[in-house]
């Protein structure tokens, strides 16, 4: 072979060589940009709409659920797709009808048993609750109706009374009827109730008896009584007055209880055995039921408020005592709230 042809052979090689020389290497991959996290700040409406939640949280836990609900409804307004609010709304309109018929229910049996003053308490409790409540607001407005009347009759009574005040100062400026003879017309009491002439020698000392069982019958107690006590403390001997004194205000009691008023008409029942003086089954019984009905209503409320209020359970153990110092379990319960009072203020607070 000659040195021309092997430089002829030779040539393609040494090209394929010098061009894969000058070739440059592939770059490399550039490497992935770094993830950058920005923390999401809430927009205005998403704030107040958690702003109203804490609201209706806070309104639930202060048993408010009807404020409660006027945020949550403020916060489905402005987020309607909201789920969160919705289960809120759920919720909360169901405690508002659960607090709203237990108060109903507590309402018409008030209202049963003539306590007005307890069945308009109850009945307003429940619109506080739920305002749109029609049963509550019929029912306060009969009550209003019937307050008014009693009212009313009240008033006429008063009128009477003053009468026969009139009466006694003219029956006192008129001279005493002699003895023996009989009192002028004019001098006789108009009270169908009026005093037998065995209730006192002098017509007059009628008239101020009358005024006085009048005054108990008007509504006027505190005075009443306080006039009655006088009056017996001046006659302690006078069987008869006595007898229509005690009538007067143990009749004064039985009204009170029909009103659902048993603190009241126990004392009242009390205070009409003491002016009469002498024992009357009837009023013994009807205390002894009261005082029975009265501690045990005490007990009952001390019992629901052991877990929750253990000081106000004391005190509620404490007055059915009072008024029944024989209520066993009354007795019992309050040794057992104090026992558990004693051991709450022994454990240290952190």
């Amino acid at each position: 072979m000659t040195v021309s042809g092997s430089l002829r052979s030779a040539t393609p090689i040494a090209a394929v060589a010098l061009l894969a020389a000058c070739a440059q290497a592939p770059p490399a991959p550039d490497a992935p940009a770094p993830r950058v996290f920005t923390k999401l700040v809430d927009t205005p409406r998403e704030d107040a709409v958690r702003r109203h939640r804490e609201y209706a949280a806070a309104s639930r836990a202060a048993n408010d659920p009807a404020t409660a609900l006027d945020h949550l409804q403020v916060a489905a307004m402005l987020e309607p797709d909201n789920a969160a609010v919705r289960r809120d709304i759920a919720s909360v309109q169901e405690q508002i009808r659960i607090q709203a018929r237990e108060h109903l229910e507590a309402g018409r049996a008030a209202q049963r048993s003539n306590d007005l003053s307890r069945a308009s308490s109850e009945f307003l409790r429940v619109l506080a609750v739920d305002p749109r409540n029609a049963e509550a607001a019929r029912a306060l407005r009969d009550i209003d109706r019937q307050n008014m009347a009693r009212a009313q009759a009240g008033r006429a009574a008063r009128v009477r009374v003053e009468d026969l005040f009139a009466e006694a100062r003219a029956a006192w400026a008129a001279p005493a009827p002699a003895a023996g003879s009989a009192p002028p017309a004019a001098a006789a009491p108009r009270s169908a109730t009026a005093a037998p002439a065995a209730a006192a020698a002098d017509p007059r000392e009628g008239y101020d008896l009358d005024m006085r069982i009048e005054m108990m019958r008007a509504g006027d107690t505190t005075s009443a009584l306080r006039e009655l006590k006088a009056w017996v403390d001046a006659h302690p001997k006078d069987r008869a007055a006595r007898q229509r004194i005690g009538a007067a205000v143990a009749e004064r009691a039985k009204d009170a209880e029909s009103r659902g008023q048993r603190a009241q008409a126990l004392t009242l029942y009390e205070q009409a055995l003491a002016l009469r003086g002498e024992p009357m089954a009837e009023w013994t019984s009807r205390i002894a039921a009261l005082k029975k009905a009265a501690s045990d209503e005490y007990y009952n409320e001390g019992v629901k408020l052991m877990r929750t209020d253990l000081p106000a359970a004391i005190g509620k153990f404490e007055a059915a005592l009072k008024v029944d110092p024989q209520h066993t379990n009354a007795a019992l319960r309050l040794r057992e709230a104090k026992t558990m009072q004693d051991r709450l203020s022994r454990v240290p607070a952190k």
